[in-house]
């Protein structure tokens, strides 16, 4: 056991995929059989807390869970222990995610995975593939679309304005060779229509890298459907946190926590199903 406070304790643990191990916290609050979220991280070599500079998006969530008596699961990633490359999102995030899902079934019953970034874009096909039907999915800042559309909206918002289409290409081929499993079509939205399962779909207003784009197209996609819920967040940024005006890569240096009111509803949603 790694430590105990007042609403909870956690526990370290292992997810376990063929050889590789990966180290893992399970955060427990005091109420027995609570509901248990497995966390699954965006792109990039990123550890349990998904940490950015200062910022720990998963710990806040994690944390902010256990005072709602809800239990979570976060490991760090494959890339991140390993420092490998890999080629496909089985390698990057899938196999490592079902893993960590058949882990948290030793402490739970109920089992909610929580992707964030790439992480959510990939949590229908996690749970389509999942051995047991987890009981529903809350995607954080999920891509609707191709990542290479995404990264070009990325170029076009980020890079100074008279940029040349060459340059970006160049950029674009170098992402291509470098790890070219993150742009291929995934198929995230066909899944998801799928699933019958509940989803929530929440989105900062404010992210540049995953924009409201994306979360008009789940929208769209999802009409009609009563098991998806749909949150947006004026004032935040891609990882969730407060800022203002245009959001920019330096914001991510700034200290700060996920806002309440998104681990307030994400509480709500787990309770609600």
């Amino acid at each position: 056991m790694l430590s105990t406070g007042a609403a909870f304790k956690e526990i370290a643990d292992t997810v376990i995929t063929g050889d590789v191990r990966l180290p893992a916290i399970v955060t427990l609050p005091k109420e027995q059989d609570a509901p248990i979220v497995v966390m699954v991280h965006g792109s990039g070599a990123t550890d349990r807390d998904e940490t950015v500079y200062e910022n720990k998006p998963f710990r806040d969530i994690a944390t902010k869970l256990a005072n709602c008596g809800i239990a979570t699961l976060r490991y760090d990633k494959r890339t991140f222990i390993y420092r490998q490359k890999v080629s496909s999102m089985d390698d990057e995030t899938i196999q490592d995610a079902l893993s960590a899902i058949r882990l948290a079934r030793k402490y739970g019953k109920r089992i909610f995975i929580l992707g964030h970034s790439l992480g959510a874009m990939l949590a229908p096909i996690i749970a389509s593939r999942a051995e047991e039907k987890p009981e529903g999915i809350i995607m954080m800042a999920a891509p609707a679309r191709n990542l290479e559309e995404v990264v070009r909206e990325q170029f076009d918002y980020l890079l100074p304005s008279g940029t040349s289409d060459s340059y970006k290409e160049e950029q674009l081929e170098k992402l291509r060779s470098a790890a070219p499993h993150y742009l291929q079509p995934q198929g995230q939205i066909a899944v998801a229509q799928k699933l019958d399962i509940p989803m929530l779909i929440l989105q900062g207003e404010r992210d540049y890298q995953v924009t409201m784009q994306d979360f008009h197209l789940w929208q769209q996609s999802l009409k009609g459907e009563e098991r998806a819920v749909f949150h947006s967040y004026p004032s935040l940024n891609h990882l969730f946190m407060h800022g203002e005006g245009k959001s920019t890569p330096m914001e991510y240096q700034l200290q700060g926590h996920v806002s309440d009111k998104v681990t307030n509803d994400i509480a709500e949603f787990i309770k609600r199903f």
